[in-house]
């Protein structure tokens, strides 16, 4: 019995450091800025045997993930993955990565080959990790940056022939 009561002793003193370590928080959104610029160059549109200018579509794709720079300050008592979780739930990211799409329109002349140089650049969201439930009530714990999007523009075109 003796040995029953030392053992739900321990398990109740884990519990209890457990809780005691948990701290509230919360997500505090203050600026968006651009990030890394990825570049790449679209497959040929070929319409070197047209008679006439060609106008179509191009549909690129990026896939990216929502990286979360983390910086929490020595005195905090949070667990980092579950600050990483709130971030992306805060910004309604229901999964670690992302897919942008973007349509360009193209326009090749008759007897030509063109190739469009597109520019991505991430879209990075900035933040505090706050003390307590309510915003600015408590004290800051920490700083984020997460990439919540990709930008994509069209910054030249190659004449192929």
């Amino acid at each position: 019995m003796r040995r029953k009561n030392i053992v739900l002793m321990i398990i109740l003193a884990l519990v209890l450091a457990a809780c005691a370590g948990s701290q509230e928080f919360n997500i505090v959104d203050l600026q968006e800025k651009l990030g890394k610029v990825f570049k790449e160059t679209t497959g040929d549109i070929d319409n070197s045997k047209g008679t006439e200018d060609l106008a179509t579509n191009v549909n690129a794709k990026k896939g990216f993930r929502h990286t979360i720079n983390l910086t929490l300050n020595s005195n905090s008592q949070l667990d980092e993955k579950q600050v990483k979780d709130r971030i992306l739930e805060f910004y309604d990211l229901s999964d670690s990565s992302g897919e942008k799409s973007c349509v360009i329109p193209a326009e090749v002349p008759a007897n030509h080959i063109y190739a469009y140089n597109i520019e991505w650049t991430q879209v990075i969201r900035q933040g505090n990790i706050q003390q307590g439930k309510v915003q600015g009530q408590g004290d800051t714990l920490g700083t984020y940056d997460v990439v919540i999007d990709l930008q994509c523009q069209v910054v030249g075109v190659e004449v192929r022939k």
